[in-house]
């Protein structure tokens, strides 16, 4: 499906501004969105149509999709996400990009260093949150699946600098590095540094990987990911 190196990209929400960011630094590849309003989700011909001749999937699950009716945001991320994820497994993607925020351990104390392994504590209140985390569970049945490989990202604040800012030059810079990284390789060589379900006969099915800028008072560490890159360089 590649072309010249460049991939065949496919990202949701078409009006989310985490989304257009993605698509900036992606820009070298081929990357295209669709309007989940433009979508027929009474045709599964329809929706596995948007999947052909792709190389990477990436549901933007928080703040991907906004609407004044909270059920219809908890409808898509559920049962409509459900559908586009069926469509996508229908046609053979190989991996998907989950992107979810860092913001669901906001309940934690600041001093607390929070990790990959911790459980998420958050506000049911806020929708975007709990639209995230259902996002997050509806991807992660998939790859307990076998169906194609996920990278739960949780990332930081692209558009406020806090104590979980993530640099838009950051995220590229990691987002280009994971298009072609070689989990399963890696499990076999370093497996006790990368905490994740290997299920599928090749690659990882499921790996959770939480992504902000290093600095001073820091909110979240980011050495999971970190280690991914620099065990491969040091192999």
């Amino acid at each position: 499906m590649q072309t010249n190196n460049k991939k065949n990209i496919l990202i949701s929400s078409e009006n989310s501004k985490i989304s257009k960011v993605f698509a900036e630094c992606l820009n070298e590849h081929n990357v295209r969105y669709f309007d989940v309003e433009d979508l027929d989700f009474s045709s599964s011909n329809s929706l596995e149509k948007i999947f052909n001749n792709l190389d990477l999937y990436i549901h933007v699950g928080y703040e991907g999709f906004k609407s004044k009716d909270p059920m219809k945001m908890i409808d898509y991320h559920t049962r409509l996400t459900y559908d586009l994820l069926f469509a996508a497994g229908r046609k053979n993607i190989p991996r998907v990009f989950s992107i979810s925020s860092l913001e669901l351990f906001e309940n934690y104390e600041s001093n607390l260093t929070i990790t990959e392994n911790w459980d998420t504590d958050f506000s049911v209140n806020k929708i975007e949150l709990l639209c995230a985390h259902l996002s997050e569970n509806v991807c992660k049945e998939f790859a307990r699946d076998k169906v194609f490989e996920v990278i739960n990202l949780r990332i930081g604040d692209l558009f406020i600098k806090n104590s979980s800012y993530l640099s838009k030059s950051n995220l590229k810079n990691n987002i280009l590095k994971l298009l072609d990284f070689d989990f399963a390789a890696q499990e076999k060589k370093n497996s006790e540094n990368i905490a994740f379900i290997s299920a599928r006969k090749t690659g990882a099915n499921w790996i959770n990987l939480h992504l902000q800028d290093t600095f001073h008072g820091q909110k979240y560490l980011t050495t999971k990911i970190q280690n991914l890159f620099d065990n491969k360089g040091n192999s």
